[in-house]
């Protein structure tokens, strides 16, 4: 069997992703060392948005390799977060690519991502429509040599109803 590759340092993927723009950080709120709002305290996970560019900035915004640190604003209110990267399980760019580290990730999380990866596919119709070839329309169907009086229908329109 092939080894495994590592994945790589999540400090090094935080700043590759924040040279392109900002970037959603997914962690565990529940880790000790992690300050956020204390309404997120209880929750599995909790996505946060940091860049340099932010319309509310983040003046004091660090990503060294204890983790992440800085103001943030929740409902305009500022709050100083700290994120360690132990809480940290995915970082995404502004494109959707990044990183998940499956070894970090929540319990409930990684169920939850099994339970759907369990789940089957909707069933496909029985009676599905069909894609059929229609007859050719000659260029005179196509457009009448004499055009339609006012209020008169073309031949080659119906009425529908």
């Amino acid at each position: 069997m092939a080894e495994e590759k590592a994945l790589p340092p999540k400090l090094e993927v935080a700043r590759y992703l924040l040279a392109q723009g900002s970037l959603f950080v997914h962690l565990d709120p529940r880790m000790d060392g992690v300050e956020v709002p204390d309404w997120y305290r209880s929750e599995p996970q909790l996505v946060l948005q940091i860049g340099f560019d932010m319309p509310v900035p983040i003046p004091d915004l660090q990503v060294d390799a204890e983790g992440i640190y800085g103001t943030l604003s929740f409902n305009r209110s500022p709050f100083t977060c700290q994120v360690l990267w132990d809480a940290v399980f995915a970082l995404a760019g502004d494109d959707g690519r990044g990183m998940v580290w499956p070894d970090s990730m929540p319990e409930e999380i990684s169920q939850e991502i099994e339970r759907e990866a369990g789940r089957e596919p909707p069933p496909i119709p029985e009676e599905r429509p069909s894609l059929r070839v229609l007859p050719e329309i000659s260029e005179e169907e196509r457009s009448p040599s004499t055009p339609p009086k006012p209020g008169e229908r073309p031949d080659y329109l119906k009425v529908v109803k």
